[in-house]
């Protein structure tokens, strides 16, 4: 029976047990991998590949998909005496850590086999033996650009000779001003080839696709971006009826925040459905219906302005329930919600540069985002409040901020994405600035001797000062007072005195006295 996505991803979670624990045998050696970027950081949910050489050609694992843990490694059990190559493709769009599945990274990185080349049959190979059974296998990627949002290619049609099949949901795709480039194929018996001349996002199947398995490889290009492509799901040109529904795929309900859509049609007897929902072109898992003729969907705050689709996927079952070869049939239905998309939300951004006193500057959050194009912007915040005018990267604290929490919210708009991007900086405390003193450490360097510290100039008066004697720069276990009494384990060592000085409003300070050493 033919899977659909949800039992897809329910497999897919079974997998990932034996991928970490797969146990060895005597006669097996273990692969890990490990993928990072150029800045040394692990790159979780990429595509990996084994490829063994079988048959005169590069061959790899027929499972999937195959993708790095949290920490960009993998591990896999091989026999011995075989060789093997490593590669990692950052090609994964369509599984990730949210409950949507979908994995959308800002910077996507080049597809590198080990050691670092671009294509398997230029890659370096490594056999295991009883003597080195196993080998980790590290692999930096290049950044290649920025990465794509794109949407599950969809099709509609009737996939009889002579009448048209289109492409559709590439509105979804972000940016939105990508160039989209389209490749049917079709596979006919053991022969699998490019359709001559289909290359646009309709086609009309000819005799030659009777009885041919199509489908069609979507790729999405735009300067600055890593391309990306996803495909179709696959189905037959004429053969067997497809599935026609009694009535058309349809919904009703009113298309704003708060109100229920449901999407409906006619469903023939003998036939299995799912009725999937996506909204901007990122799937919603919760309200996937499976074997119904409706389905609901309920419209929250965070879908106003955006575009929702209904897709109809379904073919007919056998006595047995069993799909039925090239049976399937696709619908798509379509509203869009009032309103305007909401911003959504960056990662936290750290906390803001710089001290933040009185007449100091403090600098917002750089590195917000990764695409050169952005457009930035900057409110600072004193509470929850906006400060006027403060719109700029910096802002110069002031006597208003003393004792209250400064922070900076920063909003991204990027070309072709549809929501803005707002993160919102960790809170710091305006305060004061001390006037910083002198520390300095008076008596006698010597076994059983008192040390005194001195302190002078701080201000404005009054103003607490905490004690904590060093012995080589590490603190002493209880020589918290100004007063210290010089041990024999100080000997030949060198003391010193760090004072923190506070005051309410004013900003903590530490400094740490000039060091004594302690005779022998």
């Amino acid at each position: 029976m033919r899977l659909l996505r949800p039992l897809l991803l329910a497999l897919f979670a079974l997998l990932l047990v034996p991928l970490a624990a797969t146990p060895a045998q005597a006669a097996d050696g273990r692969i890990t991998g490990v993928a990072v970027g150029p800045d040394g950081k692990p790159l979780p949910w990429l595509r990996w590949e084994v490829f063994e050489y079988q048959g005169g050609e590069w061959r790899t694992l027929p499972f999937g998909p195959k993708l790095t843990d949290a920490k960009g490694r993998f591990s896999w059990t091989v026999p011995q005496g075989k060789p093997y190559r490593v590669c990692f493709f950052d090609d994964n769009y369509l599984y990730g850590p949210t409950s949507t599945g979908f994995w959308q990274p800002e910077v996507r990185h080049r597809d590198t086999c080990w050691p670092n080349t671009t294509s398997v049959q230029t890659a370096t190979s490594w056999t295991p033996t009883a003597a080195a059974p196993s080998r980790t296998f590290s692999v930096t990627l290049p950044r290649q650009g920025l990465g794509m949002a794109p949407v599950e290619p969809f099709w509609v049609g009737s996939f009889r000779v002579g009448e048209p099949i289109t492409i559709v949901g590439q509105e979804g795709w972000r940016p939105t001003n990508a160039t989209f480039t389209y490749r049917w194929m079709s596979r006919k018996g053991s022969t699998t080839a490019p359709i001559a001349g289909a290359t646009s996002a309709t086609f009309t199947p000819t005799p030659a696709q009777d009885g041919a398995w199509i489908w069609v490889e979507v790729t999405a290009s735009r300067a600055g971006y890593k391309p990306a492509t996803l495909t179709t799901p696959s189905t037959m040109v004429g053969g067997t009826q497809h599935v026609v529904p009694t009535s058309s795929l349809r919904i009703s309900g009113t298309a704003a925040p708060g109100s229920t859509l449901t999407a409906s049609f006619g469903k023939p007897a003998n036939t299995y459905s799912e009725i999937d929902w996506y909204v901007d072109g990122v799937p919603q898992p919760q309200g996937t219906t499976h074997d119904a003729a409706t389905s609901r969907f309920t419209v929250t705050a965070a879908h106003a302005g955006a575009r929702i689709d209904a897709r109809l996927k379904i073919y007919k079952q056998d006595a047995q329930g069993n799909y039925v070869d090239g049976s399937d049939a696709y619908q798509r239905a379509q509203v869009q919600v009032s309103g305007s998309r909401p911003a959504k939300p960056l990662a936290v951004a750290p906390a803001v540069a710089g001290t933040p006193t009185v007449g100091r500057t403090l600098a917002a959050p750089t590195r917000v985002t990764a695409d050169p194009d952005a457009t930035v912007s900057y409110q600072w915040l004193r509470g929850s409040s906006a400060i006027k005018g403060a719109t700029r990267s910096r802002y110069k604290v002031t006597s208003a901020d003393v004792n209250k929490t400064l922070k900076v919210r920063v909003s991204v708009r990027r070309p072709g994405w549809w929501n803005p991007y707002v993160s919102t900086s960790r809170a710091t405390v305006g305060k004061r600035a001390l006037k910083a003193g002198t520390v300095k450490v008076s008596g006698t360097a010597k076994v059983g001797r008192k040390l005194t510290a001195k302190t002078a100039k701080w201000g404005p008066r009054p103003v607490r000062v905490r004690h904590q004697w060093l012995r080589n720069g590490k603190p002493i276990k209880g020589a918290t007072k100004a007063t210290y009494k010089v041990r024999r384990a100080d000997r030949g060592k060198v003391v010193r005195v760090r004072v923190t000085v506070s005051k309410a409003k004013y900003l903590t300070v530490q400094k740490t006295s000039p060091g004594r050493r302690i005779k022998r």
